[in-house]
């Protein structure tokens, strides 16, 4: 059997995300992905195994995305910042979405439980490592992580950008 082209895979990778910030999870299916990608679901099947391995690795890029953004930033301060900028972009609030759906599809036992774990862990290793100075880091990381993420679901239902801005730099002085 031949093996996947890396590159190709990457592109995949890339475009699925773009396709769920497009249109979302809850209707997604490789079927509808590969006709708009303008491939085959056998195809995606050939790279990536089973449509949720094509998920975890569409929404590990994004995280890898956003971790590179706050791992560049200098200091607490500013990568919290820039953390908080990266989610509350306007161009990124397809990729959110699809964070929360999946991040509620995480909640029962299914395809999505592990990696909606992913999604939180790797989250969480990172503020963690960035905050390593503190007495607790990793509950510190925590009350960051969850509560930044709170304050963008009320971003996204209300569109109160001023307030919620506000909320999230008085959490980040808070904690950084």
């Amino acid at each position: 059997m031949r093996q996947p082209d890396q590159a190709r895979r990457d592109e995949l990778v890339a475009r699925t995300l773009d396709y769920l910030a497009e249109r979302g999870l809850a209707e997604f299916s490789l079927r509808g992905l590969a006709a708009e990608l303008g491939t085959s679901a056998r195809m995606l099947v050939h790279y990536f195994g089973t449509r949720e391995n094509l998920l975890d690795q569409a929404f590990a890029e994004h995280r890898a995305r956003a971790i590179a953004a706050v791992q560049a930033a200098r200091g607490d301060k500013a990568a919290a910042r820039t953390g908080w900028d990266t989610m509350a972009d306007p161009a990124n609030r397809g990729h959110y979405v699809v964070m929360f759906h999946l991040l509620a599809a995480g909640l029962t036992d299914g395809p999505f439980t592990e990696i909606a774990r992913h999604a939180v862990a790797d989250w969480l290793d990172v503020v963690t490592g960035l905050l390593a100075d503190r007495d607790e880091p990793s509950v510190d990381a925590t009350v960051l992580v969850s509560g930044l993420k709170g304050i963008l679901l009320d971003l996204l239902v209300t569109g109160d950008r001023d307030r919620c801005a506000a909320a999230a730099h008085r959490l980040i002085g808070l904690l950084t």
